[in-house]
């Protein structure tokens, strides 16, 4: 077993013992039980018609907000916690080079996010399939996963890249959070100005912010597909409003662009700076 593999072992070891991304997984999953014993207990005629297609609400749910924190979560701690408990040295004094390193525990925090995304959405269709029959169009979900774990790659780059930058476990989780909240509210506040007064200005800035691409890439991938269902607009509520008709392309580079610059700055204070026993 070569380095990278032991290294990915590790961290999927580690960052499951965390205790706020077991609270913050396990988050994910409530909410999906609590949507779907909502939508148990609505009137048939209301759920009726949408009752094939119910999977797309536990799937989608998680992908507006709770997919990117806990994502954030788990990349904000890969790095930082190792400089806090004096263990970054021990790794890379041992026969291994800096690039398995940042490869083995960069792909290991990412496992854990792919496990994540892939088991909220076999809860999602299982509760559904239980509780509403039988699912039309899963087929989707071969676009819309890779597209769900897309979406969480920005802001798992992000906190990522400031633990390894701030080499403080809690300052970087605080930060990379403070940036996720922070455009998300500056594109509601954009939003609404844009409703009320039609100035788009605001709006066309939220293009480069790094919530644009990674909270409607999954909705606008999901929604396109269903677009030849007969669903009404709107079926799925203010899930179905996210995306608003953006191409998937831009949707990609955004998130794109900002997982990229992120792992480069991340790999870039690795590999030119000293790694000392504490943070500094």
């Amino acid at each position: 077993m070569g380095a990278v593999d032991v290294l990915i072992g590790y961290e999927l070891r580690r960052v499951m013992a965390k205790k706020r991304v077991l609270i913050l997984t396990a988050a994910v999953f409530l909410t999906e039980a609590g949507l779907y014993f909502v939508l148990t207990r609505m009137p048939p005629s209301l759920t009726g018609p949408l009752s094939p297609y119910v999977w797309v609400v536990g799937f989608l749910a998680p992908t507006i907000g709770l997919v990117q924190v806990t994502s954030l979560m788990i990349g904000s701690t890969v790095f930082s916690d190792e400089y806090e408990a004096g263990t970054a040295d021990f790794w890379l004094t041992r026969p291994i080079s800096r690039s398995e390193y940042y490869a083995g525990k960069v792909l290991g925090g990412l496992a854990l996010v792919c496990s994540i995304v892939l088991s909220y959405t076999a809860f999602s269709v299982g509760i559904s399939w239980f509780a509403f029959g039988s699912q039309s169009r899963l087929d989707l979900l071969l676009t819309a996963l890779p597209a769900s774990i897309a979406a969480a790659l920005p802001f798992y780059a992000i906190g990522l890249a400031l633990s390894e930058g701030l080499r403080r476990g809690m300052l970087s989780t605080v930060l990379s959070t403070l940036v996720f909240f922070g455009s998300y509210i500056f594109e509601s506040y954009a939003n609404v100005i844009a409703t009320f007064t039609g100035d788009r200005a605001l709006l066309e800035l939220t293009r480069y912010l790094p919530t644009w691409g990674s909270v409607r890439l999954t909705s606008e991938v999901v929604l396109r597909g269903l677009s030849g269902t007969g669903l009404p607009a709107g079926a799925f509520g203010p899930l179905s409003g996210l995306s608003g008709g953006v191409s998937v392309e831009l949707l990609l580079l955004n998130a794109a662009a900002y997982t990229a610059l992120a792992m480069v700055l991340a790999w870039l204070r690795l590999r030119l700076s000293d790694v000392t026993r504490r943070a500094q």
